[in-house]
């Protein structure tokens, strides 16, 4: 029988942690110990959690966003401070769910001699940091202490600029039009967003930048990306479009292949991982957020829309990723996962 490893989220009462939360719920490998938070310590998880939801779901419009029920399987928890996370010496591994602002706690954390598995913008860029996709350089993990995965949007181009790299990647256009939930329990003005499309090149959100320089350090590569990022009235799953000059031109049919045979992870044995890390999807006007974005539980990104008769580019797709589960609480556990395997 396994011994698990017992683990904590920080920022686990917020979007993505909550997200972690459930992948956690009777994982073979991990035990969740610790729920640990800022505004909110001592309140049962359970309140916290059906707060949140309900102030998502009153702002935007309960017709539009769906609540996420609370786990019975988590009616245990209470939300820790961080200093009592970190008296809990058991508590080997933190997943890290924080804001830009939270870095302190990251920091706090390491410095305590836990390993963390890092969704937050801190320390990305990092040279000493591995920024991880498991399928696409899960061997950077190592035995690092502190593990970074990317933006979302990236979580999903990076495979899939991993499966053509046959072909010769010589430049990139990534479109993106972003779920709300990318911003997690943050809300926008319901007049900013409702009906709309909202850019947010210009604004204080650096998505643009972290897709560029994400795809560059994960790809280990200099090939040119040109990014352009949007915000839409869709609750949950990133729909982007992907244009990519290649050395070469391939028909459609090599260009599925690619795709659908692309599983680096196939003989690895962790829990979470999905059969299929790409999903094509053949039949038009596909894939869709509401329609796509749980493929694999959520940790399959579907692609769709294949194109090779572009004048411009070689090669033109779209792919929906979910920016909860496979662009973030998915990705820091496949991550965790593979460092477990390595280690143990």
């Amino acid at each position: 029988m396994v011994q698990k490893v017992s683990v904590g989220i920080l920022g686990g009462t917020g979007m993505v942690g909550r997200r972690l939360a459930q992948l956690l719920i009777g994982h073979p490998w991990f035990e969740l110990k610790a729920v640990i938070g800022q505004g909110s310590i001592g309140e049962p998880y359970r309140d916290v959690w059906n707060r949140k939801e309900r102030a998502v779901s009153t702002h935007y419009g309960s017709d539009f966003w769906r609540e996420v029920p609370f786990p019975a399987e988590l009616d245990h928890c209470h939300v820790l401070s961080l200093a009592e996370g970190l008296e809990d010496k058991g508590i080997e591994v933190l997943f890290a769910a924080v804001s830009a602002e939270g870095q302190a706690a990251e920091q706090q954390a390491l410095d305590r001699g836990r390993r963390v598995f890092s969704n937050s913008p801190y320390g990305r860029f990092d040279d000493e940091n591995p920024l991880v996709i498991t399928e696409v350089n899960g061997e950077r993990i190592a035995e690092a202490r502190f593990v970074k995965n990317p933006n979302c949007v990236t979580s999903g181009a990076v495979m899939i600029l991993d499966a053509l790299a046959p072909l010769g990647l010589e430049g990139v256009a990534v479109t993106t039009f972003q779920s709300l939930s990318g911003r997690g329990d943050a809300k926008y003005p319901v007049d900013l967003v409702s009906g709309n499309v909202y850019p947010l090149h210009g604004s204080e959100e650096r998505t643009e930048e972290y897709i560029a320089r994400e795809i560059h350090k994960i790809l280990d590569s200099d090939v040119p990306v040109s990014v352009s990022c949007n915000r839409v009235f869709v609750q949950e799953g990133h729909f982007v479009d992907l244009r990519i000059k290649t050395s070469r031109r391939p028909d459609v049919a090599e260009l599925a292949a690619l795709l659908e045979g692309y599983n680096p992870l196939k003989n690895v044995p962790l829990p979470s991982k999905p059969a299929r890390p790409l999903v094509v999807c053949a039949e038009a006007g596909r894939p869709r957020p509401n329609q796509d974005c749980f493929h694999e539980r959520g940790f399959s990104v579907a692609v769709g829309n294949l194109c090779t008769t572009d004048a411009m580019f070689e090669v033109r797709l779209q792919y929906v990723v979910n920016n909860l589960i496979r662009g973030a609480a998915g990705s820091a556990l496949l991550n965790a996962e593979y460092s477990y395997l390595l280690t143990h």
